[in-house]
């Protein structure tokens, strides 16, 4: 096996193959028996079939499969048509796999899981790997304890994008560093193609296309090729939702006008509002479940939004009056019960929205508008900073037992503590390596460009909006401050002398 590179010149440490090896077991131990920890401490009526956790997002992913199993088929039309299209289709894709190799459900499942584990530890690998520039032994020493910590494992047991998100990352930049010291097209096209997969799982990832920007500039053919390539698969569904449904869609379709259900634009705009002063999207979505299906069960109107009103934060009352939210909450309850006979038909609702629905949208978006002129720091400052700071504070220990059981128990807090301050660590100092030289500093600009979207667009973050990028961002700071540490006493050696 070729030892690791620096900087493009081969270098050679006794340590490299044995080190090499010992991470990979490390790695592989820890996905596997946290994994199996996770799903013995989790309730198993939160379990699918024993062998996964569920969401309430899994089965936007995993539906067009479901259609597959039982139709022979992926539906084009109708209301399944519709559904199919939710997700993009990378993650289904992967699930479908073990789908067709295993046709019993629950061996699926376990296919599924095992696999992911698997290839979270090579993503850690390759992450370490790809990490390996400036200080690679001292990166290796501080790396391997590390790895055994359960917060870069805590999504293989689910099936979500999160599940193979990691290890087409760390696989493209291992390939995109071999093409850039080697030169050898095939390592440029093999980068493409997972990082055109990732696209297909993750859209919200795009901005890692960045990390082609050094070979658009030194190889421009190459590098444009490449670039064009990642971006065919996503491209090609797009041109295939057009044909198929004569509209543009959405990288990110959840909001679907002929769909029935709650998911629709005047719940977008109602989040528009509540982005304003919410940083918490299961707060807002707690909200609007609530609301939702006491609407739907024809419940009073009076006490539906004298209820919401009561949640409402004094800032918006104070703003906007609680009269105008009232209107809009009544309105909202209104474009619920509109698309009742269409939810309770299964039938496509038409592409127009109703005319209940369009004035809550219009309700919504001019408070919106109202909110943000009346508080430009609350909305464009406090808020981020907060969503910020949940991005970045917290120990992303995601496991039932962590969240639940081991609450006040010092060995977890302890733990919780340590993955805390590496998060902060992995995260926070991110932003620094925009700043230094090398083509690595185009992936941290895509980095940072995501963090912007999820803090000032998204918002309402959940932890695995960042797993993703917990390992390169850990281990490339292990190693840049490693360096540094190693260039301080170097300068203090030569001062003394």
């Amino acid at each position: 096996m070729k030892a690791w590179r620096i900087q493009g010149k081969a270098f050679w440490v006794p340590i490299s193959q044995n080190a090499f090896w010992l991470a990979f077991l490390l790695c592989l131990i820890s996905s596997l028996g946290w994994q199996t920890f996770q799903l013995q401490t989790t309730p198993q009526a939160m379990l699918r079939e024993q062998q996964t956790v569920r969401t309430a997002d899994d089965p936007s992913y995993l539906r067009p499969i479901w259609y597959w199993q039982e139709q022979g088929n992926f539906p084009k039309a109708g209301i399944a048509g519709r559904q199919a299209m939710v997700r993009p289709p990378g993650y289904g894709l992967w699930f479908g796999v073990h789908a067709a190799l295993f046709p019993k459900s629950s061996q699926a499942l376990y296919s599924l899981r095992i696999s992911q584990a698997v290839l979270q530890a090579l993503a850690m690998l390759f992450f370490l790997i790809w990490a390996l520039h400036y200080s690679p032994k001292k990166t290796v020493f501080l790396a391997l304890p590390v790895l055994l910590l359960p917060f870069l494992y805590g999504f293989s047991a689910y099936t979500l994008t999160e599940g193979i998100s990691p290890f087409l990352i760390g696989l493209g930049l291992v390939l995109l560093q071999k093409y850039k010291h080697e030169s050898a097209w095939v390592y440029g096209f093999g980068a493409a193609l997972c990082f055109g997969f990732l696209w297909l799982v993750r859209p919200a990832f795009l901005p890692l296309a960045l990390v082609f920007v050094p070979f658009l500039i030194n190889r421009f053919g190459q590098g444009f090729l490449f670039l064009a390539l990642a971006l065919m698969p996503l491209s090609l569904w797009q041109i295939r939702n057009q044909v198929l449904f004569s509209s543009k869609v959405n990288l990110h379709p959840i909001y679907q006008n002929e769909l029935p259900g709650q998911y629709r634009e005047p719940h977008a705009a109602a989040w528009r509002l509540f982005k304003g002063w919410e940083h918490r999207g299961h707060a807002f979505h707690s909200i609007m479940d609530s609301v939702y299906w006491r609407a739907m069960r024809n419940e009073p109107e009076a006490s539906i939004v004298s209820d919401w009103l009561k949640q409402t934060p004094g800032i918006a009352l104070n703003s906007l009056g609680s009269k105008a939210l009232e209107t809009a909450y009544k309105q909202y309850v209104l474009a619920v019960r509109a698309q009742a006979p269409y939810s309770n038909q299964g039938s496509l609702m038409p592409r127009r929205l109703l005319p209940d629905e369009t004035k809550s949208v219009a309700l919504f978006d001019s408070l919106s508008l109202a909110f943000r002129t009346q508080n430009p720091w609350h909305y464009y400052a406090e808020t981020p900073a907060k969503v910020a700071y949940k991005m970045v504070f917290h120990s992303n220990l995601n496991a039932y037992f962590f969240q639940h059981q081991g609450r006040g128990i010092w060995g977890v807090e302890a733990l919780r503590l340590l993955c805390l301050l590496l998060h902060v660590i992995a995260l926070a100092s991110s932003i620094l390596w925009i700043w230094v030289k090398g083509w690595e500093r185009w992936f941290f600009v895509g980095i940072s460009l995501y963090l912007l979207y999820l803090i000032f667009v998204q918002r309402g973050l959940e932890e695995r909006y960042t797993y993703p990028l917990l390992g390169p961002t850990l281990w490339y700071a292990f190693s840049r401050f490693s360096a540094w540490f190693d260039a301080g006493l170097a300068r203090g050696f030569l001062k003394s002398k």
